[in-house]
């Protein structure tokens, strides 16, 4: 039966990197410091200060990297599930919202071939 963590605190010198394997969705919260946070399989790479947060989606592997200066971030379980779903469905609107701005100005999106 696998172990599920409630809360979980990185302390990261700065340049430091973190991997974590997260296996239901989480928050991540940046109490001190800057990070850069990339998750697997995602499109979009966040950069998050001190007060800021993140829904991680779950199943997968997350990388936290301090930037600049030392940085603390604090892992714990989300709120509810529909605070969780809410998340989810912003940052995939935003990730098509950005994807649409690669868009051309006749409206066509632009490929590489």
């Amino acid at each position: 039966m696998p172990i599920f963590f409630t809360k979980k605190r990185l302390h990261l010198q700065s340049g430091a990197v973190a991997s974590l394997r997260i296996r239901r969705p989480a928050c991540l919260r940046v109490t001190t410091g800057r990070v850069w946070v990339t998750i697997e399989g995602g499109r979009t790479d966040y950069w998050l200060a001190a007060g800021q947060s993140l829904v991680l989606p779950g199943q997968g592997l997350v990388v936290v990297e301090a930037v600049k200066q030392a940085s603390q971030v604090q892992l714990c379980q989300c709120g509810s599930r529909w605070q969780t779903r809410a998340a989810l469905l912003l940052r995939r609107w935003s990730e098509r919202w950005q994807q649409r701005r690669g868009r051309n100005k006749e409206g066509h999106r632009q490929t590489c071939r």
